[in-house]
Formats: structure tokens, sequence, C-alpha cells
């Protein structure tokens, strides 16, 4: 088996309601497909996200790269996962958003190959049902509460708040609402996406005292590790560290330090095989894994997250696909959550059926 050819497809994946956060209002996402095709007419499906404000990957450079690499696999045996993992950096700087679209196309073709679900060639399935965690967040407590109650009617159980939109003040009185709302078996945590100084961080953190939050995820800006583990050290809540967190060396970094956990995404570690090393990391280390997709991301991308989460040995600061609310999908078979929970799919593969005709 050799792959014969390797696609780029533009794809805009919008959604039915804007996600605002501390720098950034996303509505829509410009992403690239990766479609690699064997000699013998199986086709894999992969994902790229554009990510300008977390890898800097635009739709064009994502494409670009792809192409670029693609005509250097032909030839090459696509079951060869971990090899060609290897090679494509060997072939091109950085890229991992286009490295790792085309890493999902081969495990997809892996596994429609010998009849597994993908998670089933990644060390074998750990849990079939894997929770989501669900967003919520506007600056008004009002608004996130009624928006948490609305969720855990449909089923939801894990909730993050996106902060840093409002004042400090404001949002300790939203995570004390919406705690205070929600039944104590339901998880809360916070994501303020690098909104706060170092004291504004410790304030914040020191404020939710006593509230049981699971975790509050990238309260300062990324590229200072050391403030970092300091607001981690003064910290009475768990702190994970996502956008400070850009490769394996990052994980390196922050392992025993004070800093609770981290943020694995394919989009920032190239995919399946880097995400699953990473994890491996993270065990290592001492670290808990929260394993988020990109806001916007296709049911493609969703579906190799919950692929990782079901192989792993555990995601103690959840999952959060980012297809969570689409309007508009790339796939026949949309995958979401039912009842607040992802249900691995256990056809060969990836498990979803790629349609761009309506993207």
């Amino acid at each position: 088996m050799q792959i014969a050819s390797v696609e780029a497809v533009p794809v805009t994946v919008s959604l039915a309601k804007p996600v605002v956060m501390s720098h950034i209002t996303i509505e829509r996402s410009h992403n690239v497909l990766a479609k690699v095709t064997t000699d013998d007419g199986i086709v894999g499906w992969g994902e790229g996200v554009e990510a300008t404000d977390l890898t800097g990957d635009t739709q064009e450079a994502i494409r670009a790269a792809i192409e670029f690499i693609g005509p250097r696999l032909i030839g090459q045996d696509p079951r060869r996962c971990t090899a060609l993992w290897w090679a494509m950096r060997e072939m091109i700087y950085g890229n991992e958003t286009a490295i790792g679209a085309i890493d999902m196309a081969l495990y997809d073709i892996v596994g429609k190959v010998s009849g597994l679900p993908v998670a089933q060639l990644l060390g074998g399935i750990v849990r079939r049902d894997v929770a989501a965690l669900t967003m919520v967040g506007s600056g008004d407590p009002d608004t996130d509460v009624e928006a948490a109650l609305a969720k855990h009617a449909k089923g939801f159980r894990w909730f993050k708040v996106k902060l840093g939109i409002g004042e400090i003040d404001t949002e300790l009185e939203t995570m004390r609402r919406v705690r205070e709302k929600l039944p104590s078996d339901c998880i809360l945590c916070g994501d303020a996406n690098q909104a706060w100084t170092e004291p504004e961080s410790i304030r914040f953190l020191r404020g939710l005292d006593g509230l049981g939050v699971r975790f509050i995820e990238q309260p300062i800006p990324q590229g200072d590790h050391a403030a970092m583990i300091r607001v981690a050290q003064a910290s009475p809540i768990p702190v994970c560290a996502d956008q400070s967190v850009h490769s394996h060396n990052d994980i390196l970094a922050f392992g025993r330090s004070g800093v609770a956990g981290v943020s694995l995404k394919l989009v920032k570690l190239a995919g399946i095989t880097g995400v699953m090393r990473g994890a491996a990391l993270c065990e290592s280390l001492g670290l808990e894994v929260n394993l988020a997709g990109k806001i916007a991301e296709s049911s493609v991308a969703a579906a190799a997250n919950v692929h990782c989460a079901a192989a792993m040995k555990a995601v103690a600061f959840g999952c959060s696909p980012g297809n969570q609310g689409l309007s508009v999908d790339v796939t026949s078979n949309p995958f979401t959550a039912v009842e607040g929970v992802y249900h691995l799919p256990l056809e060969p593969g990836l498990g979803v059926d790629v349609d761009v005709s309506s993207s």
C-alpha cells in the first residue's frame, strides 16, 4: 500500500453563536482538510484549523504547507504513521497544524484498512464515553448563569467559564454564582485566555478559594514560564497552561513546577501522534491533561480529539472538542455530544464521513 495523492481542501466552518474571549471573538474558521488517498483508493481525512490567535496559522499557510509536504509523501506506506510524522517534521520547520492534519488522515487510513477505530490503534480503548467540557462566558453573571443552567438541562456536567472579558470582581461573582446554581456533581473551571497580569491572576485565583473549582487556564500571557509558575505556586486553585504550551519542551518546562496541568491541542502538537506523545510526557511529569480542540473545528478534528481522549489513561482536566455549536460542518454525520457526552465512534478510522458541499 502506498500514498498516491495528498490534497489540501479549503473549507469554512461557522458557529451558530459567536464565542467571545478576552482578546478575540470567533464567528467562523477558515480551515483546511487534508485528503490522503492510497494507490488502492482508500481515503483518509484530517483537518488543520485556522488559529491566528494561537499558532499564527492562516488557511493560506496551512494549505501551502500541506501542498509542500504532499508530493514528498507519494509512494510512502501510510501505515508508518509515527515514522512519517518524524519525516514531515524534518521536511518543514513548524507548521504543526498542517503536519497534524496529514497525521490525522494517515490514522484514518490505517483504521479503515485494519477495520479498527483510531482509538484502538493508540494502545486500546480506555473509555467509550467522553464527557464534553462546554463553554459559557459573556462577562455578565446573569447571562452566564442562565447559559450554564440551559446547558445543564441538556445533560452537560463539565463547564468552562470564559474569563478576562469583564472586571475581575464581576467575573469572581460569575464563578461564585455559577458554582452555587449548578449541582455539586458538576465540574467547574475557567479560562482567562492570557487576560491578566501576575498580581491580577493571583488576586482572582485566591478569590476562588473554597469554591471547588477544578482549574483556571492560562491566566497570564504566554512567553513567561517563570511568571506562570509563580502564579501557580501562589494559587489555591490548580492552574493549567494552554497558550504557554506549543511544544513537548514546553510540557517538560512545567513538569513538577507547581503548574497542575497543560492543555494539549492537535494544532499545537502536530496531530494525533504529537498529542499522544504529550499525554505520555504529562503522565511521567505528574501533569493533568486538558484535551482541547480549537474553536470552530469541524467534526473531523473533533473526532480525532475524542479518539485521543478515549485512549488516554486520564483526562482529569476535561475534553473540549471545538465543534460544539456549529451551524455549518463538513461531514454528513456530524459528530456531536449527546446529553453532554461524546460517544466514541466505533467505525473504522475516525468514524466521520466528509461532505464539503455545504462548507
